[in-house]
């Protein structure tokens, strides 16, 4: 349950940061720059362990879940590729929203090592990566996207 209230929760979070701006986004300049360098640099040093420690990453995939191997792999890659993408005009919009998917997608792996100590390194509890999580998708999809124009403005 706690899975689907999660996931729920972030997929409403990409929902809400669209729906306010009904299609209508402005750039806040240097400063989406700023956002755009400061989500990038976990999803570089994450794809990177993703490809050179994929066994410690092995580790916080559930169970349930078949190939770990190539899920880590698979993922590692979309994140690299996701941050590359955010500095290609072209494709940071494209790019931003993948990446908000990729990390909707790869919670499960958060809440199955939630309050463990993974390789040294304690992980929060779900409500606190839940939070964290979401704040993370918002400066993801403002650092592709820009601020949503809301309606009033």
């Amino acid at each position: 349950m706690i899975y689907l209230l999660s996931l729920g929760a972030l997929a409403a979070v990409i929902a809400v940061f669209f729906g306010l701006a009904r299609g209508r986004f402005r750039s806040f300049g240097i400063m989406q720059g700023g956002v755009r360098v400061l989500v990038v640099l976990p999803l570089l040093v994450s794809g990177v362990a993703h490809l050179i420690m994929p066994v410690a990453m092995e580790q916080i995939i559930p169970p349930i879940f078949p190939v770990k191997r190539l899920l880590v792999i698979l993922s590692g890659v979309a994140e690299l590729a996701g941050a590359a993408g955010l500095f290609v005009p072209r494709t940071k919009r494209v790019a931003s929203l993948c990446l908000a998917l990729l990390m909707t997608a790869i919670f499960p792996a958060n809440i199955y090592v939630a309050g463990q100590t993974v390789h040294g390194m304690y992980m929060p509890t779900v409500t606190v990566r839940l939070l964290m999580q979401m704040i993370y998708i918002v400066l993801v999809l403002a650092a592709g996207w820009g601020r949503p124009i809301l309606r009033h403005q």
